[in-house]
């Protein structure tokens, strides 16, 4: 019997999203199951082991969690992240991360999350797809040089930030600007902020498009409301879209070049021709799709990614 981690977020009981219909489908198939705390990882006897629980039926919103034990995460096939947890200690986590991948598949791989977590690294792929132009500094006057001589609009954020937060669209004639930069750098010049060139192509809105093994799966719009942001939990508009035929012809070098660096479930928000960010630990998309299309994507994004567990009935 073929066997699953997923480490995942703390929390007092279970939430509905991509843990709960992933853990539920791949139950049905025969798999064995658990859930682990990402924030509990940890070696010991030189093996990389983390406090969970295995299901042994459907879970369910609410349900409350069961007494933790330790598992050893080398002894499971696939193990899959879908959770960061405490921000100070993540590079400690990422290199137990990498270790279990001598033993396990992991998803989304050390390197993925790495590296296409991080905004730096798209900025170096301009033969599989566009990316805004960017700077990057710890000297808030360098980058305010930058919006000065461009005379363009900017987008400041930092550069490991998610979910809207601390995002800023300045100019050089922003009374604010130098004091966004000078606040985003820190008091002792020692945080990095990323300046991203304002593309006006997002003005006609951001489509998240889902890929699961290097393939899409669904895709919704997302449109800015209240300012310049497009984020789901920062109030943006959203609707049912499809791809246009340059889109998806471009989507199809991104999902190979996703699976090129080991993310096999990933969201990409696209506003082509440009991609603005790659979401590889626990994107967003699925609960959003059903509510918009009532279609519940789990069972294609796991025939994707274990095609072997297909039944005759899905090959047909």
């Amino acid at each position: 019997m073929k066997r699953i981690a997923f480490l995942i977020q703390d929390s007092d009981a279970i939430e509905d999203g991509n843990y709960l219909r992933f853990s539920n489908e791949l139950l049905q198939r025969g798999f064995e199951v658990c859930l682990c705390k990402i924030d509990s990882l940890s070696m010991l006897h030189s093996q990389v082991c983390a406090q969970g629980f295995y299901i042994n039926e459907q879970i369910h919103t609410g349900d409350q969690f069961p007494e933790l034990r330790s598992i050893c995460l080398q002894d499971i096939e696939t193990v899959w992240v879908l959770g960061l947890g405490f921000r100070n200690n993540f590079l400690d986590k990422l290199q137990l991360i990498y270790c279990l991948e001598k033993y396990s598949r992991v998803m989304n791989s050390s390197n993925a999350i790495l590296n296409l977590k991080s905004k730096y690294s798209l900025a170096g792929h301009s033969e599989i797809f566009d990316y805004p132009q960017s700077f990057s500094s710890t000297d808030p006057k360098v980058l305010y040089e930058v919006i000065k001589d461009s005379g363009h609009k900017w987008i400041a954020k930092p550069p490991a930030g998610s979910m809207g937060r601390d995002i800023f669209l300045i100019s050089a004639d922003d009374p604010n600007a130098q004091v966004i930069l000078e606040t985003m750098t820190g008091a002792q010049s020692d945080q990095y902020c990323l300046l991203q060139a304002y593309v006006e192509e997002i003005q006609a809105g951001e489509k998240r498009v889902v890929f699961a093994g290097g393939a899409v799966v669904g895709q919704y719009l997302r449109l800015q409301n209240k300012d310049h942001r497009t984020n789901l939990v920062q109030g943006a508009e959203l609707q049912s879209c499809e791809l246009t035929a340059i889109e998806q012809k471009s989507c199809e070098k991104i999902g190979r070049f996703l699976l090129s660096q080991g993310a096999e479930y990933v969201g990409v928000d696209l506003a082509h021709p440009y991609v603005i960010e790659m979401n590889v630990i626990n994107p967003g998309g699925l609960l959003t799709i059903e509510s918009l299309e009532g279609e519940n994507l789990t069972n294609n994004i796991i025939d994707n990614i274990f095609p072997d567990t297909k039944s005759d009935s899905d090959q047909a």
